[in-house]
């Protein structure tokens, strides 16, 4: 049986980004649009523009900066809220948000400060979405089904690898390759079933599912220094910051570890 690949499918949200500043569009359209989960259907330079765009595009959010030549982002947001009256604004400025609230009103759904990291900007513009209801759910998920033999084990690896490289996500690859081999290990040589693993990136974790066929649990044991094997579990235990095993109603157990997902630089 050779693993098969599964990548959860997502609707993208629509998004118009609004700055003065071409880098920072380009920035942040980058960032989006590599999560797979946004797509970036107009960018603007002004307020002028951005209200021509918004009611051209009717995008689910719209990215305002608020200090622009021509018309500023707080003129622009009134305008923009009654031709894409669906549109959610989300400010996206150097000012203080206590300053922006005061300035904007309730015009937009939430305030961000320029410096925000890319993971906590994707996190955040999710939840405003609708699509999550806290930033610790899974942002992104994918699949891939192994068959129970020792060569599973290197393409369960490559597959997170792959996953977690194609997310921008694979910040502690060589921990989470590690901890992979072990929860794989267990289903291949205890389980002795075909298998399956899960990646789940979330706002603030990675966390790596192994589904098996055995109702079994792993035991963390404490291996001799002669020994040539024992210290799988011990070794999740000591180096994620979460594991766990769930059973799944007789048929089965996942088995399952977290560890911290690492903003990236800041943004503006």
């Amino acid at each position: 049986m050779s693993e098969q690949y599964r990548f959860v499918p997502v609707a993208a949200v629509r998004v118009l980004v609004v700055d003065d500043e071409p880098d920072l569009r380009l920035l942040v359209r980058m960032v989006l649009e590599r999560t797979q989960r946004f797509e970036v259907v107009g960018e603007a330079g002004d307020g002028l523009a951005a209200i021509a765009l918004a009611e051209e595009h009717q995008p689910d959010l719209t990215l305002l900066d608020l200090s622009m030549p021509r018309m500023s982002g707080v003129a622009a947001l009134p305008r923009i809220r009654e031709v894409a009256p669906r549109s959610k604004v989300v400010i996206l400025s150097g000012w203080d948000p206590a300053n922006a609230v005061e300035h904007t009103g309730a015009g937009a759904v939430a305030y961000l400060e320029k410096g925000i990291s890319p993971t906590r900007l994707v996190d955040e513009l999710l939840v405003v979405a609708g699509v999550l209801e806290t930033v610790e759910q899974a942002v992104l998920q994918a699949k891939a089904q192994m068959a129970g033999e020792p060569a599973s084990a290197g393409s369960a690896r490559r597959f997170v690898a792959e996953t977690l490289q194609r997310w921008d996500a694979a910040n502690d690859l060589d921990t989470v390759s590690l901890l992979v081999s072990e929860l794989v290990s267990n289903a291949i040589v205890h389980a002795q079933s075909d298998f399956e693993v899960s990646v789940l990136l979330r706002g603030h974790t990675i966390r790596i599912e192994v589904d098996d066929q055995s109702d079994a649990p792993p035991v963390p044991r404490d291996a001799d220094i002669d020994d040539d094997s024992g210290r799988g579990m011990a070794l999740v235990e000591a180096l994620a910051i979460g594991w766990g095993v769930t059973e799944r109603d007789g048929s089965g157990k996942t088995v399952w570890f977290e560890v911290p997902r690492f903003d990236d630089a800041p943004i503006g």
